[in-house]
């Protein structure tokens, strides 16, 4: 690569419920202007949450529709709802050579390692196991039932702590080091010379 040209990144980042990944995406688009790939869902809006900020808000019809015309980079059922990343969400995007962010679990992780060729891959957790499930707890946004099958996951996303390029902590308090960290990881991969171009690859 000649000049030390940046190369425009897709970044993954995951992790457990509750470990604050909205804030510190939210914090990225502020001082990066990273794009974040908004997901869509056929789960109802939550609270404040809006159509075309926060999620697309789809039926199923829709939701399926758009599947069968190839519109998905990635798609999955998660809790008995429709959740995926449409493909004008990353590819006219890094065209235009603008970062992207995409938000995910550790189901979207495992996909998106077979569909994005170039992608950075973060995990971002907590200090501990018990401060992650603290926080889960202390959400309160889902039921019973929703919140026992939460914290199934959170031992499956820490399981899959290895399979990432780093690994990011966001201590209680401490957001902007996290933050920091990310945009220093971000920085370094655009110029990584060995890393190919970002692309969706299936």
């Amino acid at each position: 690569m000649e000049g030390g040209e940046e190369k425009p990144l897709v970044i993954v980042l995951h992790g457990p419920s509750g470990v604050g990944k909205d804030s510190v995406i939210d914090r990225l688009r502020e001082r990066l202007g990273i794009h974040r790939a908004t997901s869509s869902t056929t789960r109802p809006p939550r609270g404040n949450e809006v159509d075309g900020v926060h999620y697309h808000f789809l039926s199923e019809p829709e939701f399926r529709q758009k599947v069968a015309a190839g519109e998905f980079a990635e798609w999955a059922s998660v809790y008995g709802e429709l959740k995926g990343v449409e493909r004008r969400e990353i590819e006219p995007y890094l065209e235009a050579g603008q970062d992207v962010i995409i938000r995910t679990d550790v189901q979207g992780a495992r996909t998106w390692r077979r569909k994005l060729e170039g992608a950075i891959f973060i995990f971002l957790t907590a200090e501990d196991r018990e401060v992650l499930r603290a926080r889960l707890i202390a959400r309160g946004t889902e039921d019973p039932e929703q919140l026992t099958a939460r914290l199934a996951e959170l031992e499956e996303e820490l399981a899959d702590l290895p399979n990432n390029d780093y690994v990011v902590i966001n201590r209680h308090g401490r957001l902007e080091e996290a933050v920091d960290e990310i945009a220093e990881i971000i920085e370094r991969e655009k110029r990584n010379p060995n890393r190919p171009r970002a692309r969706l690859v299936a």
